[in-house]
């Protein structure tokens, strides 16, 4: 549902602004009891009145069963939700709901140009020099394609690897950002695909 026009409350806009802000910054929506607390507020049943209108307004949505299912609605300009994807599962689409841990907002100027977002949690130390370490989450671009010597997201026999991509007339190298690994290279005989390339890596420490 679109943002109605509505006028809100100064509370109300200040709680849509705080949510705003955690959103930008923390990659994820406070729960009620953190809207209470910010607040200062007795309850949280403060807290859920105020986020049930800003919802019944438009200008919040939220999915059910879970401490953290704000999100902004989609026509917002603060920012763009985006899937985290966990482990990639053989045979499962990329985008599939069985890959999703959670969502995470980023600026829309990343997405300009229609490009398709997608993010994911690193959980390896191979990409050290190139500041992307165990933990961090890239930001990917949807795309099967990729230029020498930029970062993507392949899927070698089913499990994503992030690596720096390199292409000779013969061959195709995955080459890691830290001298204790190999390069990989990709032999005929290898299930692999490109994904996506990296447009960005978010930090949560």
């Amino acid at each position: 549902m679109a943002p109605s026009e509505e006028t809100l409350t100064d509370t109300q806009r200040s709680v849509l602004e705080y949510v705003q802000e955690h959103l930008m910054k923390d990659h994820r929506p406070p729960t009620v009891r953190e809207v209470m607390r910010h607040f200062k507020w007795n309850s949280p049943q403060s807290a859920r009145k105020h986020l049930l209108a800003l919802e019944e307004k438009g200008y919040l949505e939220r999915e059910e069963h879970t401490a953290r299912g704000l999100r902004l609605s989609e026509d917002s300009s603060v920012g763009i939700s985006i899937p985290v994807l966990g482990k990639v599962a053989a045979g499962l689409p990329l985008l599939a709901e069985e890959n999703r841990e959670t969502t995470m907002v980023v600026d829309p100027s990343m997405a300009r140009g229609g490009r398709s977002l997608f993010a994911l949690t690193v959980r390896g130390d191979s990409m050290v020099n190139a500041h992307i370490l165990p933990g961090d989450r890239v930001i990917v671009q949807q795309t099967s394609h990729a230029t020498p010597g930029e970062i993507v997201v392949a899927l070698i026999e089913g499990e994503a690897t992030v690596k720096t991509f390199r292409k000779t007339s013969n061959k195709v190298v995955l080459e890691a950002a830290n001298p204790k690994y190999d390069p990989i290279v990709v032999t005929q005989d290898k299930d692999f695909r490109i994904i996506g390339k990296v447009v960005g890596v978010f930090s949560p420490r």
